[in-house]
């Protein structure tokens, strides 16, 4: 019998949560910089300096599969942000620096949610819920090319809220 994998619990994704790996992109707290009737508004909610005058979208769509971590990936040049625009997923987080797979975070992150990664974040594709799950993604172009560092890590096991235990442990072998 082999030994249980260590397990990640995904938690809510927010502002002060999310702090150590980026920044929670959504409706900020504070007073808007515009509010006239037909819109309110807030400027200069993300910086996004890192792209250095590159910056590329991307459109990913992330496939249900087993819920089992086993490599991770990071940009040391670029911030790298995640809009979530169909789907649930978990998405898996490191903080910049070597990689500690022990201090590993999962978020649920849902359409409607975005987060923008620190350049250096560790993270993976999201992990869906439901069958498919979509991302607008903004990155440097260089980005695939040139500034990508993946690993090999412990595999761990991923575990939805608990309302989504029973439901979401991947397509059945």
């Amino acid at each position: 019998m082999s030994a249980a994998l260590p397990v990640l619990h995904a938690r809510p994704l927010n502002t002060e949560a999310f702090a150590p790996f980026g920044t929670l992109l959504g409706q900020p707290a504070c007073v808007p910089s515009l509010e006239r009737g037909d819109i309110t508004f807030w400027n200069d909610t993300a910086d996004l300096s890192g792209l250095r005058g590159s910056g590329v979208t991307g459109h990913l769509i992330a496939h249900r599969r087993e819920l089992t971590l086993t490599r991770i990936e990071r940009h040391l040049h670029t911030p790298e942000a995640f809009i979530a625009s169909a789907g649930r997923s978990l998405l898996v987080v490191g903080e910049p620096g070597e990689i500690d797979p022990g201090r590993l975070c999962t978020f649920e992150i849902s359409a409607g949610q975005a987060v923008l990664l620190r350049p250096g974040a560790w993270h993976w594709a999201p992990y869906p819920l439901s069958e498919t799950a979509t991302f607008l993604l903004i990155l440097r172009a260089e980005t695939s090319e040139h500034d990508i560092e993946m690993r090999d890590i412990t595999a761990h096991r991923l575990e939805p809220p608990s309302n989504e235990a029973a439901s979401s442990s991947g397509p059945s072998p």
